[in-house]
């Protein structure tokens, strides 16, 4: 299983965590003894770096929210050194290093930001013990600047540490915590724990739902998000299952949501196109004691509503062309009238009848579509159109480019290999070559074969499907270090 590399994450979260929008003093803090009136002349002194530390805090926190980092870091810096002067062990302290971790994160300075937050980490730990609530900020943002580091293996711990803190200190399903399981993910998928990482995907929504409700509208993003991850990880089944109770949420008449619907019919479609392309999902094993189930005739003919020229597995289900027609149905009835997300299913289904192998059916749909791009979006033979170049709708990776590929990169080397052809006006590749790359002879082989049996959407040039030269492909091979 696969996913897309993790992102750098903005920081506005865990800066409103660690600070709140307002400097706490220890004098403030529930049950704390008054400090002894110190004397006048460095009560006065004390009031007055007071204040010029709080004047800097506002001025970094402005310049912060502003996404002005490189004029917040001088304010983050100065707001440490004040806070430092009036008591190196201020509670107020470890609040100012998280706020300068987090600046330098923004600045892509995972150096310093490192140092920043281990700082608050051991003034925390050394004022509060281990398990206090105040270390899940400082522990999020140094996992995070180990994730933008390729240390992956360093994160995972600390961001384990802080969801088990937040646990402890609010519940085991507070919302809080939900800024520290997406990092989370992201971790395990980079070391190779995928059942960790889908096991936190399925707790994610149980937090929503343990907050909302099991059939509340406001769990469209954590059921999306979690259906997307079964597409992405080849668990195309519970996607179906996961789009279908969004669909139908979206659906009740309650709160009809005719958009939510069409997302959730798109990504129906979405997993039947992945069985075209990748082979449909085996079954699960039987559990202990259980017989497998018995398969009709219809089971064992998978080309009764489909067609495939690439053998029995590879089905193009018919089902989800009917997905696609219902969200048609749906965005042609949308009030008001959504123009764009009526292009993107018709497009959608344009693409769908390519890779039936009736590119006279798709060139409809494209037409129809073309007009319905908003000019403020460029057009759709715009440069950001999704008419405006070819666009690969189906490709089988040769078997060897996908050996290795959820192993630790550090054990192999990789080859590649660019293929450079064109791309007809009935979206098939026409003249494959390699161009450029190491890859073996063998896996050059390989490669032009599975180029050579891609699927495009062609180019548009004034409503008209057109040839494209010179489009390239890259893939790459792994192979075990000798």
């Amino acid at each position: 299983m696969t996913r897309a590399p993790p992102k750098p994450l903005a920081l506005l979260s865990l800066l409103a965590l660690a600070a709140g929008g307002a400097v706490v003093r220890a004098a403030d803090a529930p049950g704390a003894a008054p400090p002894a009136a110190p004397p006048a002349p460095a009560a006065a002194a004390a009031a007055a770096s007071t204040a010029e530390r709080d004047a800097e805090y506002l001025a970094f926190r402005a310049d912060f929210d502003a996404h002005r980092f490189a004029e917040a870091l001088p304010h983050a810096e100065r707001v440490v050194a004040l806070t430092e002067q009036l008591d190196a062990r201020h509670p107020d302290l470890a609040r100012a290093l998280n706020n300068l971790g987090a600046t330098h994160y923004e600045l892509h300075d995972y150096v310093a930001a490192q140092k920043a937050y281990a700082r608050a980490v051991a003034l925390i730990e050394e004022a509060q013990g281990d398990l206090s609530p105040r270390l899940v900020a400082p522990l999020r943002g140094l996992a995070l600047t180990f994730e933008s580091t390729g240390r992956s293996d360093l994160a995972v711990p600390l961001l384990e540490r802080a969801v088990a803190i937040s646990r402890r200190a609010h519940g085991l399903f507070n919302p809080a915590q939900a800024s520290l399981l997406t990092p989370l993910i992201d971790g395990y998928v980079a070391v190779g724990r995928f059942k960790d990482a889908d096991r936190v995907e399925q707790y994610a929504l149980q937090i929503r739902e343990h907050e909302y409700g099991t059939g509340d509208p406001r769990l469209f993003p954590a059921l999306q998000q979690l259906a997307r991850w079964y597409t992405s990880t080849g668990q195309r089944v519970a996607a179906r299952q996961t789009w279908e109770r969004l669909k139908s949420i979206d659906a009740d008449a309650k709160h009809p949501d005719p958009l939510g619907q069409i997302v959730a019919l798109r990504g129906i479609a979405e997993t039947y196109r992945l069985d075209f392309q990748e082979g449909v999902e085996p079954p699960p094993p039987p559990r202990p004691g259980e017989l497998p189930p018995l398969q009709s005739a219809l089971d064992l003919d998978p080309m009764r509503r489909g067609q495939s020229a690439f053998g029995p597995d590879y089905v193009l289900d018919s089902a989800g062309q009917e997905a696609l027609e219902h969200a048609l149905a749906l965005a042609e009835h949308l009030e008001p009238p959504a123009p764009l997300a009526l292009a993107v299913v018709l497009v959608d289904l344009g693409d769908w009848q390519l890779l039936a192998g009736r590119p006279e059916r798709a060139l409809p749909y494209y037409q129809r579509a073309l007009p319905l791009v908003p000019a403020d979006a460029g057009g759709a033979e715009s440069a950001e159109g999704p008419l405006s170049r070819p666009g690969l709708l189906l490709y089988r990776h040769p078997a060897a480019s996908t050996r290795y590929r959820d192993q630790p990169a550090a054990l192999y080397v990789e080859k590649y290999a660019v293929a450079e052809f064109t791309v007809t006006e009935a979206g098939r590749v026409h003249d494959p070559k390699i161009t450029e790359g190491d890859a073996s002879d063998t896996q050059r082989s390989a490669f032009l074969y599975a180029i050579g049996h891609a699927i495009y959407r062609p180019r548009f040039v004034d409503g008209k499907a057109v040839a494209t030269e010179q489009v390239r492909y890259r893939e790459s091979f792994r192979q075990p270090k000798s």
